[in-house]
């Protein structure tokens, strides 16, 4: 979303419902569902699987579906499971939002099908608030998010296909422009949930998977955050924090949506690495390969270990990044040169996610010369399955960065708490603390908002 949203496949930090029953949690049985092909099922049933988001390691399946499971609960798109109402202020029976889950349904069911493409939509809505300001103290935003592949094996769609997002947002009542950082004077997103005010394709790629799948190969108009400095507390702002700040690591010059290379081995089911270089000087807007003869690229290599860990009742999932770069980007920043950081997160118990993001970089060469994040998400609050709180702070240090004006450290706190309205709704009251490190710009002052994103 921005040159960031760490905008939206991941596929799988998403809460879109993928789980879990009317009967499953609950023990009660399901009416049985029609026996036709053509039936949908968009209230009751949802496909567990890997739908498409931009977040989060990538991994697409066939077009996504709502589909009658048989009687092993089972469906010729993978296991279903049933929803259970206690997880839903609306009983997703009487889900005042179904229709745009049909429109959604018709898409996938009459165009996206005999075509072989999928189609997973989502919305956000966003309202902020600051207390101080240089400028407007409001900002409304719709954001629309769409994505999707084109499958070219249908037997084995991960063989060879073409990943595609789109993506816009449009004001709504209070003032839009200019973004809300800019009075408060951050060089970061104090909303990550903003991109360019048009309906535009972001990104589109080729993903293909070589020597026996160990090696994946990716090739388009790519961004990054699909691929490092993930982080499954600390990552979507459309259902964890909305800062930029807390969803990125300030160190790291990333460009944005622009031509690129990345690779990915897989050594174990534990270790892997990524590694790729991306057009330093791509605007997000455009094909991606705007300014590449200026030869200037942004350079990555990452590590990652993602443990189990268990005892006699539960298994605790983590994962640990270690990462390095290298731009010679002397155009938006001072000067080309280095960096590296980290990205923890481990499950703990109960739903608990701590997290921690560290980085530095080179004087000169990147937003921030050095930064470290924390915090904690509990997902499941209350004992509702898809609700969640987080907690999280972050400081970067603008001194001798590659940027004008940064002069101290910059700081940022934010709460937030998701709440699973509907089956496709979730609202999450967001509150932040920000005190400015660049000249000029706001000390002290509070930022409550509200978020809503529905996913169909």
């Amino acid at each position: 979303m921005r040159s960031n949203l760490k905008a939206l496949a991941l596929a799988g930090f998403m809460c879109t419902v993928s789980s879990t029953a009317f009967g499953d949690e609950t023990g009660q049985e399901a009416a049985p569902e029609p026996a036709s092909e053509q039936a949908i099922e968009p209230i009751r049933i949802f496909h567990r699987g890997n739908h498409h988001s931009n977040r989060g390691p990538i991994h697409l399946t066939t077009p996504g579906e709502h589909v009658p499971p048989t009687d092993d609960g089972t469906s010729a798109k993978g296991p279903v499971e049933l929803l259970n109402p206690d997880n839903f202020i609306f009983p997703p029976s009487e889900d005042p939002f179904s229709f745009l889950s049909d429109g959604a349904n018709f898409v996938r069911r009459e165009i996206g099908k005999p075509l072989n493409f999928s189609f997973e939509p989502q919305m956000i809505y966003i309202f902020q608030h600051a207390t101080k300001s240089n400028g407007n103290h409001s900002f409304s935003y719709i954001y629309t998010n769409i994505n999707g592949q084109f499958p070219f094996y249908e037997e084995n769609p991960d063989q060879g296909h073409l990943v595609y997002n789109v993506q816009g947002n449009s004001g709504l009542g209070t003032p839009t422009e200019p973004f809300p950082e800019v009075p408060l004077g951050s060089p970061f997103f104090i909303d990550n949930v903003l991109t360019s005010g048009r309906l535009s394709l972001k990104k589109l790629w080729w993903r293909q998977a070589i020597l026996d799948d160990s090696l994946t190969i990716n090739i388009g108009k790519l961004y990054y955050e699909n691929f490092f400095d993930l982080n499954a507390s600390a990552e979507n702002p459309a259902n964890q924090f909305v800062a930029g700040q807390l969803t990125n690591n300030t160190t790291v010059p990333f460009p944005s949506y622009g031509f690129g290379f990345i690779g990915e081995y897989k050594m174990s089911d534990q270790f892997g690495f990524r590694f790729g270089t991306m057009n330093a000087l791509s605007t997000g807007r455009a094909s991606g390969f705007e300014n590449i003869d200026e030869g200037k690229f942004f350079n990555v290599v990452q590590a990652q270990w993602s443990p189990t860990f268990t005892d006699e009742e539960e298994y605790y999932h983590g994962n640990y990044r270690v990462f390095g770069w290298y731009s010679n980007n002397d155009v938006d920043y001072e000067r080309g040169g280095w960096g590296m950081g980290l990205s923890f997160d481990q499950e703990i118990g109960g739903g608990v996610v701590p997290f921690v993001r560290w980085g530095i970089a080179q004087d000169g060469a990147a937003p921030a010369t050095m930064c470290w994040s924390t915090g904690t998400v509990l997902n499941g609050f209350l004992g509702r399955k898809h609700d969640g709180i987080g907690i999280g702070c972050t400081f970067s240090n603008l001194a001798d960065s590659g940027l004008e004006g940064g002069e101290s450290w910059e700081t940022m706190a934010e709460i937030f708490w998701r709440i699973q309205v509907t089956r496709t709704l979730q609202v999450s009251p967001d509150l932040q603390w920000f005190n400015a490190g660049q000249a000029g710009g706001v000390k002290d002052t509070w930022i409550w908002g509200l978020r809503c994103t529905w996913n169909f």
